[in-house]
């Protein structure tokens, strides 16, 4: 884990103007993985999840794609209740999920960078037959420019790039599909500092520009750093959540263990001691 000063070396995040409440999750519950998750995400909000292993973070995103659903509670979308049962369901809405996993279940190894950015199943069933060869190499190298993505080109093997450059790609393909929300499991997990500085910064461009973020990730000093609100879980339930300003790595970790949301009297008064450097 990187410590704090390369942190603040490598990434500085300007604050964004955050709009109207786009994504409200209502007692979201699937038994035996997490119970009565409530949460609101609004348009330029990066919302990060955080936990111990096992605390159920991943689990809760995606029954948010539709992977595996929530059995009780509702899903809200720009006010309205919509219905989430499997990821065809979620991208219809607009929503774009980055797998935790990117080799096992979010590329294709052994194909080339364009097909595995240009997947045109993801596409509404009318735009199918617009996607030609020409055309998708086009916009691959598009991409590619536009994200920086370090490959001899389009036609190489995704599989002999690296882990920074696959996971722009994985990031790529739901960019295309121009979703509204955009869900990141472990963003930079298994990429060398670089990637992840280029990583941060299009998160970050992508909130600026009114998307909803929602971000799962071990690394707490990543999470403090990108996120305008953080909720905890332990054990499959939401100990709470704590804005910018009052989150430190010290209540975070304390609420994942499983301690008490800090009141906001609290809150302030840590926040108040880490500006003025008492211990």
């Amino acid at each position: 884990m990187m410590v704090g000063r390369d942190m603040d070396e490598m990434f500085q995040r300007e604050d964004v103007n955050i709009g109207e409440t786009l994504l409200e999750v209502r007692n979201l519950s699937l038994p035996g993985k997490f119970h009565d998750i409530n949460f609101s995400v609004r348009k330029g909000e990066i919302f990060g999840i955080a936990g111990l292993v096992g605390a159920g973070r991943s689990e809760v995103v995606e029954a948010l794609f539709g992977y595996k659903p929530a059995e009780t509670g509702e899903i809200h979308l720009h006010g309205e209740k919509i219905d989430i049962h499997k990821p065809c369901d979620a991208i219809k809405h607009r929503i774009g999920f980055v797998t935790e996993d990117r080799k096992l279940t979010g590329l294709m190894l052994n194909m080339s960078v364009t097909d595995n950015m240009i997947m045109p199943e993801l596409l509404p069933y009318e735009k199918h037959h617009l996607i030609s060869e020409e055309l998708a190499r086009d916009v691959a190298n598009s991409m590619k420019d536009q994200l920086r993505i370090k490959t001899p080109t389009v036609e190489t093997i995704i599989g002999n790039l690296s882990g920074g450059n696959q996971q722009k790609v994985l990031i790529a393909r739901w960019l295309l599909l121009e979703p509204e929300i955009l869900i990141l499991d472990e963003p930079t997990k298994g990429i060398d500092i670089g990637a992840k500085a280029e990583i941060y910064k299009l998160i970050v461009e992508l909130a600026r520009l009114g998307k909803a973020i929602i971000i799962v990730s071990s690394e707490m000093l990543e999470l403090l750093s990108l996120s305008d609100r953080i909720m905890v879980m332990a054990e499959g339930r939401e100990v709470g959540i704590v804005d910018r300003e009052n989150a430190t790595q010290e209540v975070i970790l304390e609420m994942a263990a499983g301690g008490d949301v800090p009141s906001q009297e609290e809150q302030e008064l840590e926040s108040e001691y880490q500006t003025q450097g008492v211990a």
